[in-house]
């Protein structure tokens, strides 16, 4: 139990780190475009697709991230678990 437990954790730990990756880049990207446009106009609707995808970017971070640390915790439960009565 506790190994197959290890690789989801390991799994959602790795897509977690990718997301977070993604976002950043994502968000750097976007804000370079944002400041060198400025003197242009952006329209809002360019504006708006940006901050929709970021927001479908959050939702999923955050349920990678509670996932993570619920595995976290069962993880380490489990572990303690099988020290304390092994």
């Amino acid at each position: 139990m506790l190994p197959t437990l290890v690789a989801i954790w390991a799994v959602v730990t790795v897509i977690l780190i990718a997301l977070s990756i993604h976002r950043s880049i994502f968000v750097t990207r976007e804000q370079d475009t944002i400041f060198a446009s400025a003197g242009e106009r952006a329209t809002k609707e360019e504006y708006d697709k940006v901050i929709q995808q970021l927001k479908r970017l959050e939702v999923v971070l955050k349920i990678f991230s509670y996932a993570a640390g619920i595995l976290t915790v069962l993880v380490a439960g489990l572990w303690f678990y099988e020290k304390l009565y092994h």
